[in-house]
C-alpha cells in the first residue's frame, strides 16, 4: 500500500482563485459592452441630429432671398432676422426627441440713400440641433452659412 498519492488535478483553492480571475476579466469585457452601447446610441443620435440639421438648413436655402421674404417670419416661408437666442422647438425623429434652434441674423444693410435703405442684403444662418438627453456639447451638431442678394450693401 502506497500512502503517497499521486493523484493531479486543482486544488479547492487553485479552482477559486481561476474564478475569481475569470470574473475580474468578465467584468471588465461586461463593462466595455456598456460602453460601447452607449457611444452607438451617441452616435445614431449624432447621425439623426445631423439630417435633421440639413434638412432645416436646405429648407431655408429654397427660400428665394428677395424683397418679398427678407422680412418675413421663419414660420411663414421667410428669413426674417431672429432674435440672438434664436427659435428653438423640438422635433421627433425616429422616436427619439431633438431640440433644434434656428437663428438668422442680417450681416449687412442697404446703404443710406438708397432705394430700401436699411433693409438688409446678407444674411447669416446657424441651425443647431441637440439630442434631448445629451450630457455633453460634443452631441450637438452646427451648421452655418450665409445667404446674401444682388444688391450691394454695408457692414
Amino acid at each position: 500500500m502506497d500512502l503517497m498519492r499521486n493523484d493531479k488535478g486543482f486544488t479547492l483553492l487553485e479552482a477559486a482563485i481561476a474564478l475569481v480571475i475569470l470574473l475580474i476579466i468578465g467584468l471588465g469585457i461586461a463593462s466595455l459592452f456598456t460602453y460601447a452601447l452607449g457611444a452607438n446610441t451617441r452616435a445614431d443620435d449624432r447621425e439623426l441630429a445631423m439630417t435633421i440639421a440639413q434638412k432645416r438648413m436646405e429648407s431655408l436655402r429654397t427660400i428665394p432671398f428677395n424683397t418679398q421674404t427678407r422680412m418675413l417670419d421663419i414660420s411663414v416661408g421667410g428669413l426674417k432676422a431672429t432674435l440672438p437666442e434664436g427659435v428653438t422647438e423640438t422635433v421627433e425623429n425616429a422616436g427619439r426627441s431633438f431640440i433644434v434652434n434656428t437663428q438668422i441674423q442680417d450681416m449687412s444693410v442697404v446703404p443710406l440713400n438708397e432705394p430700401d435703405e436699411g433693409s438688409p442684403t446678407s444674411k447669416s444662418i446657424r441651425i443647431s440641433v441637440t439630442p434631448a438627453g445629451a450630457t455633453t456639447s460634443f452631441e450637438t451638431v452646427i451648421l452655418n452659412t450665409q445667404r446674401s442678394t444682388q444688391v450691394v450693401g454695408i457692414n
